[in-house]
């Protein structure tokens, strides 16, 4: 008789034991299920992650933004100018007038730096695109300004 008795004691705690580990291990799913697909839908963080830290501390205003467009519509030789800020990168597309030489529209880009700070320069990158509205084989270009570079580097000439 008493191995019937200790086989059922053996038995609730294998059972216990079982149910246990299956409790534990559905506890374990869930909790990675929301981590990787819920999580990501319902994060309000920004996708830059810390990237954009200290950017409070050199934001560049909307009056600053028009300044920049401002200083490149003095020229004269362009037709449309946009200043546009995402994240770090400051994005300048210029549309140029149809007599313009690429050589002469990579001068527009050192009016972008003039309008800029020290500390923006040092802080943002900056893209200036320049195009026309009628095909161009040197044309369009794009100028690049890191923040540790002096000045723009150009896509190859064509």
């Amino acid at each position: 008789m008493k191995k019937k008795s200790t086989n059922r004691r053996r038995n609730k705690k294998m059972e216990r034991t079982i149910v246990l580990v299956v409790a534990i291990c559905f506890f374990v799913l869930v909790f990675v299920f929301y981590k990787l697909v819920l999580s990501q839908t319902t994060d309000t963080q920004a996708i830059y992650g810390d990237r954009l830290d200290g950017i409070e501390e050199v934001k560049i205003s909307k009056t600053k933004k028009e300044e920049i467009a401002n200083s490149i519509k003095e020229v004269g030789n362009n037709k449309n100018v946009k200043v546009t800020i995402q994240g770090k990168i400051i994005n300048v597309m210029i549309t140029i007038n149809d007599d313009v030489t690429r050589d002469s529209a990579k001068g527009l880009a050192d009016k972008v730096l003039e309008k800029l700070s020290e500390d923006e320069k040092r802080f943002y990158d900056i893209q200036v695109f320049i195009k026309k509205d009628v095909e161009d084989a040197q044309l369009p270009i794009i100028g690049y300004h890191h923040p540790k570079k002096n000045g723009f580097s150009w896509t190859l000439d064509r």
